[in-house]
């Protein structure tokens, strides 16, 4: 999945980083900062839930430009509903990630 959302962000002119842990994630949002952070609830390690629990106490303004990626149960998305910008639910069709990444970018 990492590799078609981020194939498919390039292809649309994105610059686009890839994690593939919530470990890695946090390191880098300490140091850069994100037009848009986009979370898989279920990465290994510290998972999106995680991250959004660390954001919440340190970058709050960047969970206003996230938006969480999942396939999970309306109850699991229903957890985060209101702490991040916004839900992706997979499958999903490119332009609606599109769309919502648009939607939530920093402004430049």
């Amino acid at each position: 999945m990492q590799r078609l959302v981020s194939a498919l962000l390039k292809r649309e002119g994105y610059r686009v980083d890839v994690f593939l842990t919530g470990r890695d994630a946090l390191r880098s949002l300490e140091a850069r900062d994100y037009d848009v952070l986009l979370l898989d609830l279920m990465m290994p390690h510290e998972g999106g839930m995680t991250v959004i629990r660390e954001l919440l106490e340190r970058r709050p303004d960047l969970l206003q430009r996230s938006l969480v990626l999942s396939a999970s149960s309306q109850s699991v998305i229903g957890s985060v509903t209101g702490k991040v910008a916004g839900v992706v639910r997979k499958p999903f069709e490119p332009p609606d990630l599109i769309n919502a990444i648009e939607r939530v970018r920093k402004p430049k």
